[in-house]
């Protein structure tokens, strides 16, 4: 949601961070489920998956 916290950097980091959260640490996982090889392609999927955009 744009504006959310207009003038509120506070709020808004903390509102970034709540949103963003489940799709950073999908992403990290990715990095060491499979050490030295690559993601299994459902892993990599949900991860591609797990930001909305909406609300």
């Amino acid at each position: 949601m744009r504006g959310a916290s207009p003038g509120d950097h506070t709020a808004a980091f903390a509102r970034y961070e709540e949103r963003m959260r489940p799709f950073v640490a999908l992403n990290q996982s990715l990095a060491t489920g499979n050490p030295g090889g690559p993601a299994a392609e459902a892993s990599a999927a949900h991860a591609k998956n797990a930001l909305s955009l909406n609300g």
